[in-house]
């Protein structure tokens, strides 16, 4: 060894955070992590929400395709929707058709096709947002087809 030459202390490096700002770290991460978490969850219950409300609006379209059709009945309409809604299992959906009787209706008059959810049927946390309590409604309007 030389003369004049330092022994490094492996003990004190220069990797190791202090005890102090460690503690630090840890109190910080407590104190964001949780309003992390949540954003994370509002986002996820936001996604699936528009999501589900994409399909319902995609199923009223494909009934009322159905609805259009100069022999269609109302069962014929709520089947099609309800094939709409297996993917995402949404089995208590209330359809309706305006007039109630297709099968009565003049070539040219206008059909509504109407589904209402609940929206703790739509959401995965139920209460999660204050628009928990209410319902989703989409609806579309076509002109009945003629037979000519």
């Amino acid at each position: 060894m030389r003369i004049g030459s330092k022994k490094r202390c492996h003990r004190f490096s220069s990797r190791r955070l202090p005890t102090v700002k460690l503690g630090a770290a840890v109190v910080e991460f407590a104190s964001i992590a949780p309003v992390m978490i949540l954003f994370t969850f509002g986002l996820i219950e936001i996604g699936r929400v528009s999501m589900v409300k994409q399909t319902v609006m995609h199923a009223t379209r494909e009934g009322a395709r159905v609805a259009v059709r100069p022999n269609a009945t109302t069962q014929d309409v709520i089947n099609q929707i309800n094939q709409e809604l297996t993917t995402f299992d949404l089995q208590s959906a209330v359809i309706e058709t305006i007039p109630a009787a297709l099968e009565a209706t003049e070539p040219g008059a206008n059909v509504t096709v109407r589904v209402r959810l609940d929206m703790n049927d739509v959401s995965w946390v139920p209460n999660y947002f204050l628009f928990s309590e209410g319902e989703m409604l989409v609806e579309t309007v076509m002109r009945r087809e003629s037979t000519n």
